[in-house]
């Protein structure tokens, strides 16, 4: 049992003391019912201003058992709560100096600033993938239970550039601005971008005014739930089969198909090779829908004469097991967060 909760039962068993002493001395000796608590507060305490009026052998007998109690329970409350303070302060140092310490070790990770609403799904959705990530908040309670789920965060403000290096700005991958105010992830944008000009951003924008301000703040992708919302209604209303199919594929718990992004590095064996030639749909029946080129060109439904070259983006359909081996073949040197999240 931790020292915590020792001292919160010795503070429940000093109550009910309390409790039972005021009983006794009302059985006892009759007295008013605040006389009683008095009589029991200065006996359990020892500091003993005099017998209570109307003393009985009985009540004495009673007194004596009373103070024997209240002098172990207190003396035991006392001791676990400077045990449970004493615990806490050092949990609390080496908990954070273990936790920067982890920090300070993660290189390609991604940052998310705001654990509210749209960032919890964020961080649900990176912690799925089986990907490294820091989170960045400044409520102490979302941030305490996000450190209860084991992940890694920072209590701060995103806004303060130091804040942003504890997090490893420098060697992140990507970042994302999820936090209620524009004009804060219009500045956590445009800091970020000068801490790291090769760092993905996607940031949210709470008013569609603050789109353009916020792609032109170096974000390279603004997503406003008011714009996405209404589209999807939108497309629920006049196309219901196309909106329930990207529903089920975006929703991976729910199908056993994911739509995923696959990048092809210079180690695969497919580089140079036309989308016929390979094994992709013949073998591991993973469909190719787009591919985006490395000088940002977007190939969509691809002929089966495309041929795959160094860093495209594969955009593709197919079951987890299948995407796992796929992301092997375009990666052989590196194990990916497909394969983290199906070793979990």
């Amino acid at each position: 049992m931790s020292p915590k909760r020792k001292f919160q039962l010795s503070v429940t068993a000093i109550l009910i003391l309390v409790g039972f002493g005021t009983v006794g001395f009302k059985l006892l000796l009759g007295l008013p019912w605040f006389d009683c608590f008095y009589f029991t507060l200065i006996t359990i305490t020892t500091i003993g201003y005099g017998e209570a009026p109307g003393m009985t052998d009985e009540a004495r007998y009673f007194t004596v058992a009373l103070i024997l109690l209240g002098v172990s329970t207190i003396g035991y409350a006392f001791s676990y709560a400077a045990q449970a303070v004493v615990e806490s302060e050092l949990v609390s140092t080496f908990g954070k100096r273990r936790m920067f310490k982890d920090i300070k070790q993660l290189k390609g990770h991604y940052i998310v600033c705001g654990a509210g609403r749209i960032g919890a799904r964020v961080i649900r959705e990176i912690a799925r993938r089986g990907q490294e990530f820091v989170v960045i908040e400044g409520d102490e309670s979302l941030a305490d239970r996000l450190l209860t789920e084991g992940h890694l965060v920072l209590i701060g403000d995103a806004t303060h550039e130091d804040v942003l290096r504890a997090a490893g700005i420098e060697r992140a991958r990507g970042l994302v601005c999820a936090v209620s105010s524009d004009p804060d992830n219009l500045y956590v944008t445009l800091l970020a971008r000068d801490l790291n000009k090769d760092l993905m951003i996607v940031t949210r924008a709470n008013d569609e005014t603050a789109v353009n301000r916020l792609l032109k703040a170096g974000a390279n992708k603004v997503v406003s739930p008011v714009i996405t919302g209404s589209n999807q209604m939108a497309q629920m209303l006049l196309r219901p089969a196309v909106a329930d199919f990207m529903e089920l594929a975006t929703m991976t718990e729910e199908l056993d198909l994911e739509i995923e992004q696959i990048e092809i590095h210079n180690s695969s064996p497919i580089v140079g090779v036309a989308l016929k030639n390979t094994s992709i749909r013949s073998d591991l029946n993973v469909m190719v829908i787009a591919i985006k080129r490395a000088s940002g060109q977007m190939i969509f439904n691809p002929s089966a004469d495309t041929v795959i070259e160094e860093r495209d983006s594969l955009v593709v359909i197919g079951s987890h097991e299948n995407l796992v081996s796929l992301e092997r073949m375009a990666d052989p040197e590196r194990q990916s967060g497909f394969t983290k999240q199906h070793r979990h």
